[in-house]
């Protein structure tokens, strides 16, 4: 470090490179921003140019305020795009056994909604009884509106936005709230006639590559409610009873999405056993980053390639979420359940795979998977475990049949259930257009 002297003179953040301001700006909550803008007036002249904030707003992929009823750009950068920008993307629910996907984007509107922030939730289609033997194959999900952040109802345009509930076209619209928590020991657990299990920590020790911790929101973090149930739970009940209690895992932090009549809670997937959690579910920001495909084929093909999000069919629960994993150095990987069912629920490992060498097939084996898949010539062939088990994922219902997992020059993934001789398919999710 250079020796400071009494002619040294010392550069206030002003002097600083222009990225570098940027940076700062883009990294501070909007309260300290406001502050910082005022502490001189060289940065108080930032507010008036619109290239700053446009550009801004641009690294979140706004680049059109047209359908903002004329705000500036400074408007729409401090009092939306700031708090609500990181946000953007997929956010996975801990909704006990299903699970719950809600996808965060840009709505610009059109000749009358106004532009703004929507919320989205994923929503698959349940199957027919005359499909469960047909070939099965993963769908894209719908999407259901539950709320929007805009403008709608400021007197200025200078007022901030509000968050409103859109999930019920019945009921008159009315506020939604995003609210941003601190870290939990929360958890589920299942009480049933046989006694009680701990549910799948969500995410847990074993499954939390895919939470991405660079995404939340710039809102005041508030203390998670501590809710332990478990003395409240009758010991042998009719039906199985999920309820909350603590776990040793320590979750981070999360958000939750709620409003005031409750329509957005109650749009939450169906669950057949009884829940008596008065919890919110909590969203963690999910990894949704795609890597370019590269086929086995090709000398540049690791199982790299692989990890990311999939979309895979799981019989008569229909498509599912999944996030597949490549442990390092172990050559494995691991297919984590984001969205489950009754059986194999959401934070539980569906199926891994050895990636250090193609699998040894017995005959019998080989030709399982010659009429599963056809040409066995146009796949890599891996050998693994699954998990099976009967409803409520009880320790003494899992089960690990051994699998195959089929891997072409297609962005689709196929596993062979050897044991019961059943085919899954795995499609590579892709981004929203």
């Amino acid at each position: 470090m250079p020796k400071v002297t009494r002619n040294t003179k010392l550069r206030s953040i002003e002097h600083l490179p222009f990225d570098v301001l940027l940076h700062i700006i883009d990294n501070i909550t909007a309260e300290d921003l406001v502050h910082l803008l005022c502490t001189c007036r060289t940065l108080y002249a930032l507010v008036g140019d619109e290239t700053v904030w446009r550009s801004l707003a641009g690294r979140y992929g706004l680049h059109d305020n047209t359908r903002f009823d004329g705000r500036p750009w400074y408007i729409i950068y401090t009092r939306l795009v700031h708090t609500y920008g990181p946000m953007l993307g997929l956010w996975a629910g801990d909704h006990p056994y299903t699970g719950n996907v809600i996808e965060i984007l840009w709505d610009n509107g059109n000749s009358s909604p106004p532009g703004g922030i929507a919320v989205d939730m994923w929503c698959f289609r349940s199957l027919e009884p005359e499909e469960f033997d047909g070939p099965e194959m993963p769908e894209p999900p719908r999407y259901r509106r539950l709320a929007k952040i805009e403008f709608a109802e400021t007197s200025t345009p200078y007022g901030p936005p509000t968050m409103f509930c859109r999930c019920n076209s019945r009921v008159d619209i009315h506020r939604a709230l995003f609210t941003f928590l601190s870290p939990t020991l929360q958890g589920f657990h299942l009480q049933t006639r046989q006694g009680r299990y701990a549910h799948p920590d969500f995410p847990s020790a074993d499954s939390h590559a895919w939470v991405n911790d660079a995404r939340y929101p710039r809102l005041t973090c508030l203390r998670s409610s501590h809710v332990d149930q478990t003395h409240i739970v009758r010991p042998h009940p009719r039906v199985p009873t999920v309820y909350a209690a603590p776990t040793s895992y320590i979750k981070p932090h999360a958000i939750s999405l709620t409003c005031t009549f409750g329509c957005i809670d109650r749009a939450r997937p169906f669950l057949g056993f009884e829940n008596i959690s008065p919890s919110l579910p909590r969203f963690y920001p999910l990894w949704h980053e795609t890597r370019p495909w590269v086929g086995p084929d090709s000398p540049e093909w690791s199982a790299r390639v692989l990890e990311g999000l999939w979309l895979g069919s799981h019989g008569p629960h229909g498509t599912e979420v999944l996030y597949m994993e490549w442990i390092r150095p172990s050559t494995t990987l691991r297919a984590w359940k984001i969205t489950g069912d009754e059986n194999v629920p959401r934070g539980a490992l569906s199926w891994q795979a050895d990636m250090e060498a193609e699998a040894l097939l017995t005959q019998s084996e080989r030709a399982l998977c010659a009429r599963s898949l056809g040409d066995l010539e146009a796949y890599c062939l891996f050998s693994g475990t699954g998990t099976f088990s009967g409803r409520g994922f009880m320790p003494h219902q899992l089960q690990t049949p051994s699998i195959v997992l089929a891997v072409g020059s297609e962005p689709l993934l196929r596993v062979v259930w050897l044991d019961v001789e059943e085919v899954s398919a795995y499609m590579r999710h892709a981004a929203r257009t």
